[in-house]
């Protein structure tokens, strides 16, 4: 890679186990990726945005070069880190051809807006800043991502404003009687 003279950027992708299918930990691979000369180097996929987050606190205090951060956008647990296995509490009442939600019946898990902005800026401001969505991103999480950061971009201008919410915004054109169903609804 590093012949090529272009950058190189290394991310892993560590399974349940918490440490590599070779058996070196997450850290220690990632301190060997720099050493060897990686210019960025962090996670990528496999885990959500809460199953990733601590292992890239970690990262970024051993590592001198720039971080990457890549999580899907699904809600891995402590008990799930990845969602190869992540069970489906909604307890889907149709057939699927897996035993699990993965690869094809994972909506239900699917992280919101807010989860994917609140790891985004929270990366950040940990000082990495090599940021996105892996699977399972649209791109209003990417907007997310982008805006967390501190960025206008294109799809900006998509971004809802509640403010005209037919029944939760607080536009002086909505009649108080929308307003005072909120809690009906």
């Amino acid at each position: 890679m590093k012949e090529t003279g272009l950058p190189s950027v290394i991310t892993i992708a560590p399974m349940a186990e918490n440490i590599m299918r070779d058996g070196v930990s997450i850290i220690d691979t990632c301190k060997e990726l720099e050493q060897l000369g990686g210019d960025v180097v962090g996670m990528n996929c496999f885990r959500g945005p809460n199953t990733m987050m601590p292992y890239l606190k970690e990262i970024r205090k051993a590592l001198k070069c720039h971080v990457a951060a890549l999580p899907i956008s699904f809600r891995t647990t402590k008990e799930n880190p990845t969602f190869f296995n992540l069970p489906d509490k909604n307890g889907c009442q149709c057939h699927t051809p897996h035993k699990t939600p993965f690869p094809t019946a994972l909506d239900p898990m699917q992280c919101n807006r807010y989860e994917i902005k609140k790891f985004a800026k929270e990366a950040f401001e940990l000082g990495i800043n090599y940021l996105g969505v892996c699977c399972g991103a649209n791109p209003m999480l990417i907007r997310e991502v982008a805006e967390a950061v501190g960025l206008t971009v294109p799809a900006s201008k998509y971004k809802e404003n509640m403010a005209n919410h037919f029944m939760y915004g607080s536009n002086k054109r909505i009649p108080q009687h929308q307003k005072d169903y909120q809690d009906k609804a």
